[in-house]
């Protein structure tokens, strides 16, 4: 998905949504807490997540980086979902470590039995356009391309859409 809809970033929204996603977090933290009877360090969160992601857990680290971008698509969504799926990771390792998949049934069982949530690996939020894009045609549309993507097909990588089975060829490039 591509983002056509323009998101602004001021500082006084951005302190007030970190406290409501900070907030959301100790709530998890909590539940968790209550369901293994077992106390856990508690992460810090921030909105230093970009590009197709909505959120990431630096387990080593014990941080949460969120996507702004994506959390002002549907606040009330985010803080549901988002956050919940991400503290679970980091419950997930205290408990266990580094043993476990990082969507495996363990985090999948946290998902579940702590926030009640379906354990979905993905999100449905819109991703902001690249800063530097590039438009390829195959017979049954168009396709934006990264600059990495394009500099690949421009060394010789063959890209072939999924739907019509044609290769794509070069078009523009937009900034």
């Amino acid at each position: 998905m591509s983002a056509n809809k323009s998101y602004s970033l001021q500082s006084h929204d951005l302190a007030s949504s970190i406290q409501q996603v900070q907030s959301q977090v100790s709530h998890c933290m909590k539940k968790a807490t209550l369901f293994f009877g077992k106390h856990f360090d508690h992460p810090t969160s921030n909105f230093k997540q970009k590009g197709k992601a909505a959120g990431t857990a630096h387990l080593h680290k014990n941080e949460l980086r969120f996507n702004y971008f994506m959390y002002q698509q549907d606040e009330s969504l985010f803080i549901e979902t988002v956050v919940p799926h991400e503290v679970a990771h980091i419950i997930v390792y205290q408990i266990y470590g580094n043993k476990v998949r990082p969507h495996g049934k363990e985090w999948q069982a946290v998902m579940k039995k702590i926030y009640h949530l379906e354990p979905n690996r993905t999100h449905n939020f819109d991703i902001p356009l690249p800063k530097q894009s590039y438009t390829y045609q195959c017979q049954c549309q168009q396709h934006v391309f990264t600059i990495r993507r394009h500099n690949n097909a421009q060394k010789g990588t063959q890209y072939i859409c999924k739907l019509c089975r044609s290769s794509l060829s070069f078009l523009a490039q937009h900034s």
